[in-house]
């Protein structure tokens, strides 16, 4: 005699209409969402503009109220190049999905700018009335609106501190390219107090950057 069969394993589930439905509601909704893409190009662009936008701008300034001079500003264009240079490329690496390699070149244009900074200064060529210390929180406030653009365009990317250091060694540049102008202080101070400057937005950038919730996780 046969045993009788389990009513509940024999009998097909059955499909609560409304769930699925609602299911699939929630399917099309998750596919309607646009992802935002990241666009790192235009983002490098925007991070080197700041810079040098900046430094360009407070270079203009600086010469029409007399704190330099046109000749001045040639005297200095190789230092002045090599630093805008710097910023470009530590400004396309720090946002290239695959600039690793790129990044090490750009940390490696900044010390040998760094190096040629203290080594093009020689001995001083004025005094000045003001503390040492001036020059590094000016170099720092100049280069508050390029880093506050290198941590805007760092969250479209996920964390990474070599790409971070990048970005703020590009936002850097600004500072390091004003004390070359505005400062006549010897190749001592240029080391202690401007590339101190640079160094520290460099790794408050990576610092901040690292507490900031990315908006993308890409490479």
């Amino acid at each position: 005699m046969p045993a009788p069969s389990d009513p509940l394993l024999s009998a097909p589930p059955r499909l609560d209409p409304g769930a699925l439905e609602r299911a699939l509601a929630a399917s099309r909704a998750e596919l309607a969402l646009r992802q935002p893409v990241r666009r790192w190009r235009p983002q490098a662009v925007g991070l080197f503009g700041a810079s040098a936008g900046m430094a360009l701008a407070t270079t203009a300034v600086f010469v029409a109220l007399g704190r330099t001079t046109g000749s001045a500003v040639v005297g200095r264009a190789p230092m002045l190049t090599m630093l805008l240079a710097t910023s470009a490329v530590c400004s396309w690496a720090a946002l290239s999905p695959r600039g690793w390699l790129l990044r090490w070149v750009g940390v490696g244009m900044a010390l040998v700018s760094a190096v040629a900074m203290v080594l093009t200064r020689g001995a001083m060529r004025e005094p000045s009335s003001l503390p040492e210390w001036v020059c590094t929180a000016s170099h720092v406030a100049v280069a508050l609106v390029p880093g506050a653009v290198a941590l805007a365009v760092l969250r479209w990317a996920a964390f990474n501190p070599l790409r971070a250091v990048a970005a703020g060694l590009a936002a850097g540049t600004v500072g390091a390219f004003v004390g070359e102008l505005a400062c006549g202080l010897g190749a001592g101070h240029v080391a202690a107090y401007h590339l101190g400057a640079w160094a520290l937005v460099a790794l408050l950038t990576g610092a901040l950057s690292k507490r900031l919730k990315p908006r993308t996780y890409a490479p």
